[in-house]
Protein backbone atom coordinates (compact mmCIF):
# COMPACT_ATOMS: atom_id res chain seq x y z
CA UNK A 1 0.00 0.00 0.00
CA UNK A 2 1.11 3.37 -1.05
CA UNK A 3 2.42 6.33 1.51
CA UNK A 4 -0.37 8.67 2.24
CA UNK A 5 -0.17 12.49 1.87
CA UNK A 6 0.85 14.99 4.47
CA UNK A 7 -1.93 17.28 4.18
CA UNK A 8 -5.73 15.25 3.06
CA UNK A 9 -4.77 11.07 3.67
CA UNK A 10 -4.71 10.77 0.04
CA UNK A 11 -1.78 7.88 -2.00
CA UNK A 12 0.54 10.46 -2.53
CA UNK A 13 4.68 10.23 -4.03
CA UNK A 14 7.32 11.13 -1.50
CA UNK A 15 10.07 13.96 -1.47
CA UNK A 16 13.76 13.37 -2.16
CA UNK A 17 16.74 15.45 -1.63
CA UNK A 18 19.31 16.33 -4.05
CA UNK A 19 21.80 17.23 -1.61
CA UNK A 20 21.43 14.29 0.94
CA UNK A 21 20.26 11.68 -1.86
CA UNK A 22 17.39 10.44 0.67
CA UNK A 23 14.18 11.20 1.16
CA UNK A 24 12.21 13.24 3.24
CA UNK A 25 9.75 12.41 5.94
CA UNK A 26 6.59 13.88 4.15
CA UNK A 27 4.16 12.33 1.35
CA UNK A 28 2.31 14.68 -0.68
CA UNK A 29 -0.40 13.83 -3.66
CA UNK A 30 -0.67 16.06 -7.01
CA UNK A 31 -3.20 18.01 -5.88
CA UNK A 32 -1.71 18.98 -2.68
CA UNK A 33 1.56 19.31 -4.23
CA UNK A 34 -0.13 22.05 -6.87
CA UNK A 35 -1.76 24.18 -4.41
CA UNK A 36 -1.12 27.72 -4.01
CA UNK A 37 -1.26 27.42 -0.24
CA UNK A 38 -2.43 31.32 1.88
CA UNK A 39 0.42 31.20 3.85
CA UNK A 40 3.09 34.59 3.89
CA UNK A 41 4.63 35.09 0.99
CA UNK A 42 1.65 32.42 -0.50
CA UNK A 43 3.53 29.63 -2.54
CA UNK A 44 3.06 26.12 -4.05
CA UNK A 45 5.14 23.53 -3.03
CA UNK A 46 7.37 23.03 -6.27
CA UNK A 47 8.40 26.90 -6.08
CA UNK A 48 9.25 25.75 -2.56
CA UNK A 49 11.39 22.78 -3.72
CA UNK A 50 13.09 24.39 -5.98
CA UNK A 51 14.50 26.67 -3.65
CA UNK A 52 15.29 23.58 -1.51
CA UNK A 53 16.91 21.65 -3.85
CA UNK A 54 14.32 18.25 -3.11
CA UNK A 55 11.90 17.01 -5.86
CA UNK A 56 8.43 15.55 -5.87
CA UNK A 57 8.41 12.00 -6.91
CA UNK A 58 5.02 12.43 -8.42
CA UNK A 59 5.50 9.87 -11.07
CA UNK A 60 6.54 7.05 -7.97
CA UNK A 61 9.63 6.08 -9.30
CA UNK A 62 12.74 6.18 -7.24
CA UNK A 63 14.45 9.84 -8.63
CA UNK A 64 17.71 7.43 -9.12
CA UNK A 65 16.28 4.40 -11.09
CA UNK A 66 18.04 4.57 -14.22
CA UNK A 67 16.08 5.75 -17.45
CA UNK A 68 16.51 2.69 -19.39
CA UNK A 69 14.45 1.05 -16.63
CA UNK A 70 11.37 3.26 -16.20
CA UNK A 71 9.44 1.36 -18.32
CA UNK A 72 10.02 -2.41 -18.00
CA UNK A 73 7.46 -4.71 -19.24
CA UNK A 74 7.27 -7.41 -15.85
CA UNK A 75 5.24 -9.93 -18.28
CA UNK A 76 7.84 -9.76 -20.92
CA UNK A 77 9.09 -13.32 -19.48
CA UNK A 78 9.05 -16.04 -17.01
CA UNK A 79 11.85 -14.73 -14.93
CA UNK A 80 10.21 -11.30 -14.98
CA UNK A 81 6.51 -12.43 -14.00
CA UNK A 82 8.37 -14.65 -11.23
CA UNK A 83 10.02 -11.39 -9.96
CA UNK A 84 7.22 -9.67 -10.04
CA UNK A 85 4.85 -12.06 -7.80
CA UNK A 86 7.71 -12.21 -5.18
CA UNK A 87 7.33 -11.59 -1.43
CA UNK A 88 8.94 -12.12 1.72
CA UNK A 89 7.46 -15.18 3.27
CA UNK A 90 7.73 -18.10 6.08
CA UNK A 91 11.41 -16.28 7.11
CA UNK A 92 12.45 -15.96 3.26
CA UNK A 93 12.96 -12.26 3.36
CA UNK A 94 15.76 -11.93 0.85
CA UNK A 95 15.67 -12.63 -2.77
CA UNK A 96 18.27 -13.51 -5.26
CA UNK A 97 18.29 -13.18 -9.04
CA UNK A 98 20.32 -15.26 -10.49
CA UNK A 99 22.27 -15.40 -13.72
CA UNK A 100 24.23 -14.18 -16.58
CA UNK A 101 24.94 -10.99 -17.46
CA UNK A 102 22.29 -9.47 -19.96
CA UNK A 103 19.40 -11.46 -18.41
CA UNK A 104 17.42 -8.53 -16.92
CA UNK A 105 18.58 -8.73 -13.62
CA UNK A 106 19.36 -5.31 -12.32
CA UNK A 107 16.34 -3.87 -14.85
CA UNK A 108 13.91 -6.82 -12.44
CA UNK A 109 15.90 -5.70 -9.22
CA UNK A 110 14.85 -1.87 -9.78
CA UNK A 111 11.00 -2.59 -10.35
CA UNK A 112 11.01 -4.52 -7.33
CA UNK A 113 13.01 -2.66 -5.36
CA UNK A 114 10.87 0.49 -6.39
CA UNK A 115 7.35 -1.37 -5.42
CA UNK A 116 8.73 -1.89 -1.81
CA UNK A 117 10.68 1.28 -1.93
CA UNK A 118 7.07 3.68 -1.98
CA UNK A 119 6.00 1.91 1.24
CA UNK A 120 9.59 2.31 2.85
CA UNK A 121 11.45 5.40 1.02
CA UNK A 122 12.92 6.74 3.99
CA UNK A 123 15.16 3.97 4.57
CA UNK A 124 15.90 2.06 1.69
CA UNK A 125 19.06 1.43 -0.12
CA UNK A 126 20.01 0.69 -3.70
CA UNK A 127 23.61 -0.19 -4.16
CA UNK A 128 25.61 -1.62 -6.72
CA UNK A 129 28.59 -3.69 -5.51
CA UNK A 130 31.26 -0.58 -6.21
CA UNK A 131 28.52 2.06 -4.51
CA UNK A 132 28.68 -1.05 -1.56
CA UNK A 133 32.64 -0.59 -1.56
CA UNK A 134 32.69 3.25 -1.30
CA UNK A 135 30.51 3.42 1.20
CA UNK A 136 32.12 1.28 3.18
CA UNK A 137 35.27 3.26 2.35
CA UNK A 138 33.95 6.77 3.30
CA UNK A 139 32.96 5.18 6.62
CA UNK A 140 36.48 4.21 7.40
CA UNK A 141 38.01 7.99 5.55
CA UNK A 142 35.09 10.14 8.07
CA UNK A 143 35.62 7.76 10.87
CA UNK A 144 31.81 6.75 11.01
CA UNK A 145 32.14 3.08 9.95
CA UNK A 146 29.88 1.68 12.77
CA UNK A 147 27.23 4.33 11.88
CA UNK A 148 27.47 2.81 8.45
CA UNK A 149 27.26 -0.66 9.43
CA UNK A 150 24.55 0.24 11.37
CA UNK A 151 22.68 2.01 8.52
CA UNK A 152 23.46 -1.08 6.38
CA UNK A 153 21.75 -3.61 8.93
CA UNK A 154 18.65 -1.63 9.55
CA UNK A 155 17.54 -0.50 6.34
CA UNK A 156 14.32 -1.92 5.48
CA UNK A 157 15.01 -2.76 1.88
CA UNK A 158 18.43 -3.20 0.77
CA UNK A 159 19.47 -4.14 -2.99
CA UNK A 160 22.94 -5.36 -3.57
CA UNK A 161 23.48 -5.79 -7.34
CA UNK A 162 26.19 -7.45 -9.04
CA UNK A 163 26.95 -9.37 -5.59
CA UNK A 164 30.81 -11.40 -6.41
CA UNK A 165 31.80 -8.50 -8.39
CA UNK A 166 33.43 -6.20 -6.09
CA UNK A 167 37.00 -6.30 -4.79
CA UNK A 168 36.68 -8.24 -1.46
CA UNK A 169 39.15 -7.88 0.68
CA UNK A 170 39.28 -9.08 4.17
CA UNK A 171 38.03 -6.11 5.65
CA UNK A 172 35.38 -6.09 3.17
CA UNK A 173 34.08 -9.59 3.47
CA UNK A 174 34.04 -9.46 7.48
CA UNK A 175 31.90 -6.35 6.91
CA UNK A 176 29.62 -7.74 4.20
CA UNK A 177 29.20 -11.10 6.62
CA UNK A 178 28.25 -8.87 9.38
CA UNK A 179 25.60 -6.65 7.52
CA UNK A 180 24.03 -9.82 6.21
CA UNK A 181 24.24 -11.98 9.25
CA UNK A 182 22.03 -9.26 10.87
CA UNK A 183 19.64 -8.55 8.32
CA UNK A 184 19.02 -12.14 7.98
CA UNK A 185 18.59 -12.49 11.43
CA UNK A 186 16.09 -9.43 12.06
CA UNK A 187 14.33 -10.51 8.60
CA UNK A 188 14.84 -7.48 7.08
CA UNK A 189 14.80 -7.70 3.24
CA UNK A 190 17.23 -7.78 1.48
CA UNK A 191 17.48 -7.82 -2.81
CA UNK A 192 20.51 -9.55 -4.50
CA UNK A 193 21.60 -10.06 -8.23
CA UNK A 194 24.78 -12.44 -9.42
CA UNK A 195 25.77 -14.05 -12.04
CA UNK A 196 28.02 -16.44 -9.30
CA UNK A 197 26.57 -19.62 -7.83
CA UNK A 198 26.70 -20.71 -4.07
CA UNK A 199 30.46 -22.75 -4.63
CA UNK A 200 31.98 -19.87 -7.01
CA UNK A 201 30.65 -17.26 -4.43
CA UNK A 202 32.60 -19.45 -1.62
CA UNK A 203 35.16 -19.06 -3.88
CA UNK A 204 35.68 -14.98 -4.32
CA UNK A 205 36.25 -15.00 -0.21
CA UNK A 206 39.72 -15.34 0.85
CA UNK A 207 38.45 -16.60 4.37
CA UNK A 208 36.65 -19.83 3.19
CA UNK A 209 34.81 -20.58 6.45
CA UNK A 210 33.43 -16.18 5.87
CA UNK A 211 32.20 -17.71 2.62
CA UNK A 212 30.69 -20.70 3.41
CA UNK A 213 28.81 -19.20 6.57
CA UNK A 214 27.63 -16.22 4.00
CA UNK A 215 26.43 -18.63 1.67
CA UNK A 216 23.94 -20.54 4.49
CA UNK A 217 22.42 -17.29 5.41
CA UNK A 218 21.55 -16.69 1.64
CA UNK A 219 20.46 -20.82 1.65
CA UNK A 220 18.60 -20.34 4.17
CA UNK A 221 16.68 -16.81 4.30
CA UNK A 222 16.57 -16.35 0.51
CA UNK A 223 14.34 -17.49 -2.49
CA UNK A 224 16.43 -18.10 -5.66
CA UNK A 225 15.02 -16.75 -9.59
CA UNK A 226 17.08 -17.77 -12.30
CA UNK A 227 16.77 -15.49 -15.39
Amino acid sequence: MASKCHHCSQIGSPVYSKDTGRFLDMVLCRKCYETEWALKPPHNYREVFKQMNVEWVGDNIHPEMPLAFRNTDMEFNDFMRKVKAWAPVDGKCGVILHGQTGLGKSRAAWWLYNKLWLDNHTDSMFLQMRKFEAKIAEGFDEKKHSKVIDALISAKVVVLDDLGKERLTPRLETDLFAIMDERTSGLRTTIITTNYTGDTLVERFNSKETGVAFVRRLRDYFVGITA
